[in-house]
């Protein structure tokens, strides 16, 4: 699960249901390294797993929604920095008109045949 924003998380932990909760606190209570913890906030590394997500939630008093999102993955044809993958790497067809029906290559046990558009 990746971490929405550091400043809100912040601002969370000084509003813990009981009191202010420090990063050793969070981290005491959620299995986490008050380092990991450290990077959560500063975000150098924005990630923990689906468990830990709702564990800090939890102690939190707040929404996995709240602080996490799970982020969408990578499209085929690129890489994780945003750039184009060069080669014959395998890439989904999708129509640009979205009435035509159209349907991704291989996506069906039929023959192949070229793709026409409705008038």
């Amino acid at each position: 699960m990746h971490l929405h924003d550091g400043e809100t998380l912040r601002t969370l932990m000084q509003r813990a249901p009981g009191g202010s909760v420090t990063i050793e606190q969070l981290g005491e209570r959620v299995g986490l390294s008050k380092s990991k913890v450290g990077m959560l906030l500063s975000g150098e590394r924005p990630t923990v797993t689906r468990e830990k997500a709702d564990d800090i939630c939890r102690v939190l008093g707040v929404h996995r929604g709240a602080l996490f999102f799970e982020p969408l993955p990578t499209p085929m044809g690129t890489d994780s920095t945003g750039g184009t993958r060069h080669g014959h790497e395998h890439e989904r067809a999708v129509a640009s008109d979205a009435d035509c029906s159209a349907q991704e290559l291989g996506g069906h046990d039929g023959p192949a045949r070229p793709y026409r558009r409705r008038a």
